[in-house]
């Protein structure tokens, strides 16, 4: 728990649910702005009596001040973020659960006070991806804790329950996403008004929006970026916008900045008062969570979550039809290397019900990627996401979905175009997830494989390693594990794959891992479990490991018949026998390969063919180099 908050209402609730229930246990209290993970591993690795802990519940989240040297944290996020970073560097296996209070709107009439705790659901699910092992859930509690809170706490940490994202209200709602009603006719059609505000507004998400408002009749447009008029473009746009009929102005400003951004609001003239605002600004990351730093953290924060907290105090007592915050889909179901940004976006989506709770206009879009625009205008990052089942979004679609939702004044919704066969695989692969349970069923992985293919190539694979030494067959293997991952991770060559380092550390987690599963199950033919690079945490394990599976003995019996075909044709030459020899031989196959495709009609096998129908494959490979002289060249499996 976060030092200073011993007396915290949700403590008392949390200390009282493990006594009622028999939990021994073990209270420490931690300055979250100096949480380091080297200095928590050992603390979090022993209970006082030297036995290990079975699970770990974190109040840090309650700790909701500015952390002293980076402002733009929450001190409770920062120290979250050490833990989980302190249990990757230990052994145990014992799941953490972090409690937050009012962070989630659990039902319409939840008031959600403390929007700023809800980073550490957006985090959490980013840690539930890369770390499937350790990651235990998230329990929000009610704004006011009564006598019963206790008791349901123990009943979501009770072993073997499935949920793992939990509000505790008069009952426990676990947490599910699902389909938004789209009634044809909305009670009124949104239209702006007065001066729009766009922040990133000469970004390829803003100008998209800037182009839609003018045609819908924006009598104004202020456009903000970092480098405003200087942006890419700018001129273009401001032309463009100007041409459709709409005044625009393009402003450099930090919208973290609260002096910088109250300067700005007070140039809007007052012909043309500020009445919608759509944040849009923001800023990537592509940080495992094992990796991530305080700098980091402050750096996607402070242009999505800061800016948009500055956005919403400074103009919450003005008559704005429209409050419009871009979020992300890594918010709604959690990002792999997106741990800062998933937390930035989810206090989005709770900021939009915080100001719907107080009767302020707010609409949060969790988005997944746009076509043409964002980092899914890069033709590698569109292919990144359609192999993981999501289909950029066409943006003349997304801005119809922009439009409805301010028409049936949505408060937070996510728009994506998922594939339901590929998406949940990979996603609940490595953990179960009932988040997307009334969705979609999860479906059989590797399900859109092509059979003749992955044959073709895992025939390939095993002939090179039967000619092959055990040195050359582990080279193969290694190289053929380092090709894939290079692909999968979106590197140009397998350098980036040094043979020795861990997968989690070159960045898989359970999505890339069940991508990666699919691949080599299709050029080995084996069946290979999604915990592969769990399992065999380097591409050297992994290659000893498959080499095991492959060569020492485990082959399939049609690799094994291959093996043996192409080991016989490796010592046999036709000009080796003389020409009778070759008739026999050559009809001898002629009539196993009608035996095998099974398409020479019955009158026409002979005599041998029914005595070849008898024979085991032992038999045959013995006949064939008995007619060549080589029997004892050939070997036996």
């Amino acid at each position: 728990m976060p030092s200073g908050l011993e007396e915290h209402p949700a403590v008392h609730a949390t200390v009282q649910a493990l006594d009622a229930h028999g939990a021994a246990h073990e209270v420490l209290s931690l300055d979250g702005a100096g949480a380091r993970p080297d200095a928590l591993a050992p603390l979090l690795s022993h209970l006082p009596d030297g036995s290990t802990p079975e699970g770990i519940l974190s109040l840090l989240a309650l700790d909701q001040t500015p952390h002293p040297d980076h402002p733009a944290v929450p001190t409770g996020l920062a120290a979250t973020a050490a833990v989980v970073q302190a249990l990757g560097q230990t052994p145990l296996i014992a799941p953490l659960w972090c409690v937050t209070q009012g962070a989630v709107a659990a039902t319409a009439t939840d008031p959600l006070p403390h929007p700023h705790q809800a980073q550490i659901w957006g985090m959490g699910r980013v840690a539930a991806l890369e770390h499937p092992h350790l990651w235990g859930g998230l329990i929000d509690l009610p704004a006011d804790v009564d006598a019963r809170t206790p008791a349901r706490i123990a009943a979501v940490l009770a072993p073997g329950q499935p949920e793992d994202q939990v509000a505790i209200r008069a009952t426990a709602l676990a947490r599910r996403l699902e389909r938004a009603a789209c009634p044809d006719t909305a009670p009124t059609a949104w239209r702006p008004a007065g001066t729009t505000l766009i922040t990133g507004g000469t970004g390829g998400l803003g100008a998209h929006v800037a182009r839609w408002l003018a045609r819908q009749g924006a009598p104004r447009i202020h456009l903000v970026s970092r480098s405003g008029p200087d942006a890419p473009g700018a001129t273009q746009l401001v032309q463009e916008l100007t041409g459709l009929g709409t005044a625009v102005t393009i402003t450099a400003c930090d919208v973290s900045d609260r002096a910088a951004l109250r300067h700005l609001l007070d140039t809007i003239p007052a012909e043309y008062p500020l009445t919608a605002v759509v944040h849009a600004a923001g800023l990537a990351e592509n940080t495992p969570l094992a990796e991530l730093d305080l700098p980091g953290i402050a750096a996607v924060l402070r242009p999505k979550a800061l800016a948009a907290a500055h956005l919403h105090e400074l103009t919450e007592d003005l008559d704005l039809s429209a409050f419009v915050l871009f979020s992300s889909g890594a918010a709604a179901w959690g990002g792999s290397r997106q741990p800062s940004y998933a937390a930035a976006n989810a206090y989005l989506d709770a900021l939009a019900e915080h100001r719907r709770a107080r009767g302020l206009p707010a609409t949060s879009l969790a988005w997944a990627p746009w076509s043409d625009a964002g980092m899914a205008a890069d033709e590698a990052v569109i292919d990144y996401y359609r192999r993981r089942g999501m289909r950029p979004l066409d943006t003349d679609l997304a801005i119809a979905s922009l439009q409805h939702a301010l028409d049936h004044a949505d408060t937070t919704i996510t728009i994506a175009d998922i594939d339901w066969e590929r998406f949940p695989a990979g996603f609940s692969a490595q953990r179960p997830s009932p988040l997307l349970s009334d969705l979609a069923a999860t479906a059989s992985p590797g399900a859109d494989a092509t059979p003749d293919a992955d044959a073709a190539l895992s025939g390939s694979l095993q002939r090179q390693l039967t000619t092959g030494s055990p040195a050359q067959q582990h080279q193969l293997l290694l190289h053929h594990i380092q090709t894939h991952a290079a692909a999968i991770l979106g590197h140009p060559t397998i350098d980036a794959i040094p043979p020795a380092q861990p997968f989690q550390e070159l960045g898989f987690d359970s999505l890339t891992a069940v991508e990666f599963g699919h691949r080599l199950s299709a050029a080995t033919g084996l069946d290979l479990p999604p915990t592969l690079v769990f399992d065999h945490p380097t591409p050297k394990e992994l290659a000893d490991y498959l080499r095991e599976r492959l060569v020492e003995g485990q082959l399939t019996s049609e690799g094994h018949l291959l093996s043996e075909l192409d080991r016989w044709d490796s010592v046999s030459e036709p000009s080796a026998v003389d020409e009778a020899a070759r008739r026999r031989i050559t009809g001898r196959l002629r009539l196993l390969l009608a035996k095998w495709s099974d398409t020479e009609r019955e009158t026409e096998r002979s005599a041998a063919h029914s005595e070849l129908e008898t024979a085991t494959a032992e038999d045959i490979f013995d006949l064939i180099s008995d007619e060549f002289g080589k029997s004892d060249e050939l070997g036996k499996s």
